[in-house]
């Protein structure tokens, strides 16, 4: 009887051998290849980035490159010795050293003591230590006077995906080379080559969503290939895929975003109980969800953007549903719905008020706006009806009001914290039927991202849907801020005036010599009597 041969899983068999084999990386892959040709060889190398990246599969590249038989070259042999055994992993002269098992400084001792010993079976010992940030701050210690003054004969390769716990001793004895996550699209080609050359059987459209779901990492996208291969009988087919990963489908994506626009709460947790139904993931949908503002963010800021003319078609009826900055607050809503998703009472309850927040913090349906009247002087108008709207008008009333007196509007907000520093540093440039328009010096355009939070409160106080319209410019002395800064200067300089003619401070000038300071002079509140 014939013991059938175990397969070699994907991201083994498919992990490159030469560095004409690396997928992405291609800056970096450069300057080690130009290292290795020019033989302008550093001591240590830092390769950093999140999992999967190909980190630890570059160290072994350059190990075969650095001990070839035919190097130190970027195209190392293949055949010789020092290459199979490398492939092999039993090559005496490379030392991979795993820093989450092997923290303690004893075992860093031990280790470093074999360096001033030559290579066994190669040209150089290369020590390839992985997830070097979990070293203890002794271990770092005793690896330092080795980095420092290295034997000819020794490299270092560090791994981390953590460089922010590598101490800065170390880092500036490295060169250091961040590797960056790959495009779902070249994860996605990569995968569709795979599957050819292996002769499977595959739907291109599955290929997207393995892609997105590796989060930039090609091994993990690899590992999902194998997974997607045994749930679907050795094919991978859209439908499979996406219930093996729970992902949401785009019809019912879009049909969330249709009832959100819609205003429509009983759609909306409709959706939701479906997805509950079907058991998918409710953290891949708040994250499509995300990405779906994002496009919709960019379409209306660079509608003919190449890289999103699909979504344009899918999304254009909803392009202007939302006001940028409303956008911004649904996308942050959702990014922040998946970080709570962990403490909700459960996925399901923290996915509903997710749905329930974006349909609160959103404006009313869109109606239909007047054409644009005159901007109106800041001056003449009067001062508008403020109370509220009577109880049986269907919808909030639309502007005709109009406003002289920004400053006791601004005291009427009842504002807090950064929002009323907003309301009191902007200048009132005028209104028109449906628009305020504002302007802030650039000095306090830290300040901008709580224009939604004002335009709330005025809509709340006009009791009336408006637009704000805020532009940076130069100050010309009108803010709320302004106007008080002048009124205590003209109290501080009467104050000055009334102490000079004060005749006990014009005695002790006169008889003690004394001068007066003037910044120590505080005036009276308004109303108060010396």
């Amino acid at each position: 009887m014939n013991t059938p041969v175990p397969s070699q899983v994907l991201a083994r068999k498919w992990r490159p051998r030469t560095f004409d084999d690396m997928v992405g990386q291609e800056t970096i892959v450069q300057a080690l290849r130009h290292a290795l040709r020019s033989g302008r060889l550093h001591q240590a190398y830092l390769l950093t980035g999140t999992r999967g990246v190909g980190k630890t599969t570059l160290a072994r590249l350059m190990a075969r490159g650095l001990n070839c038989e035919q190097g130190p070259t970027d195209v190392p042999c293949g055949h010789c010795p020092a290459c199979i055994g490398i492939e092999e992993g039993r090559f005496p002269d490379l030392l991979e050293v795993d820093a989450a098992t092997n923290t303690r400084v004893e075992e860093m001792r031990e280790l470093l003591e074999n360096t001033q010993y030559l290579p066994v079976a190669g040209r150089f010992k290369v020590y390839l230590i992985d997830e070097v940030h979990m070293l203890s701050r002794s271990a770092f210690n005793a690896m330092l006077k080795t980095l420092e003054e290295p034997p000819p004969h020794v490299k270092f390769i560090l791994a981390t995906t953590d460089p922010q716990k590598v101490p800065v001793t170390v880092l500036s004895r490295c060169l250091q080379f961040s590797l960056r996550p790959l495009p779902p699209a070249q994860i996605a080609d990569r995968l569709r080559h795979v599957l050819e050359q292996e002769q499977l059987s595959f739907e291109a459209s599955a290929l997207p969503l393995l892609a997105a779901a590796a989060q930039g990492s090609l091994r993990d996208a690899l590992s999902l290939l194998d997974q997607a291969l045994a749930f679907g009988g050795g094919e991978v087919r859209q439908e499979p895929v996406r219930a093996m990963l729970g992902t949401l489908e785009r019809s019912a994506l879009l049909d969330l975003v249709r009832a959100l626009a819609e205003g429509d709460g009983e759609t909306l947790i409709a959706c939701a109980d479906t997805l509950a139904e079907h058991s998918l993931s409710f953290d891949h949908a708040l994250q499509e969800l995300a990405v779906l503002f994002h496009d919709l963010a960019l379409l209306q800021a660079i509608p003919k953007a190449p890289a999103l003319q699909d979504s344009a078609r899918e999304l254009g009826a909803w392009r202007e549903r939302w006001p940028a900055s409303t956008l911004q607050l649904l996308y942050q809503i959702t990014v922040q719905a998946r970080r709570d998703l962990p403490f909700a009472p459960d996925e399901r309850a923290g996915f509903r008020m997710a749905l329930l927040r974006l349909l609160a913090f959103q404006p009313g349906p869109p109606v239909p706006l007047p054409a644009p009247s005159p901007v109106v002087p800041f001056a003449h108008p009067t001062v508008p009806d403020l109370a509220p709207a009577p109880a049986a008008a269907p919808q909030r009333a639309r502007l005709p009001p109009a406003i002289d007196d920004w400053a006791g509007l601004v005291e009427r907000l009842q504002l807090m914290g950064m929002t009323h520093e907003l309301a009191r540093h902007v200048e009132w440039l005028g209104m028109t039927q449906h628009q305020i328009r504002l302007r802030l010096a650039r000095k306090f355009a830290h300040l901008l991202p709580y224009q939604e939070n004002l335009r709330t409160g005025l809509e709340s106080v006009l009791d009336c849907d408006l637009r704000l319209s805020i532009e940076l410019g130069d100050e010309e002395g009108t803010s709320v801020a302004q106007q008080e800064a002048q009124t205590q200067a003209q109290a501080h300089q009467r104050a000055l005036q009334t102490l000079a003619q004060d005749p006990f401070t014009q005695a002790v000038r006169d008889v003690l010599g004394g001068t007066l300071v003037e910044s120590s002079v505080k005036p009276l509140p308004q109303g108060e009597k010396s």
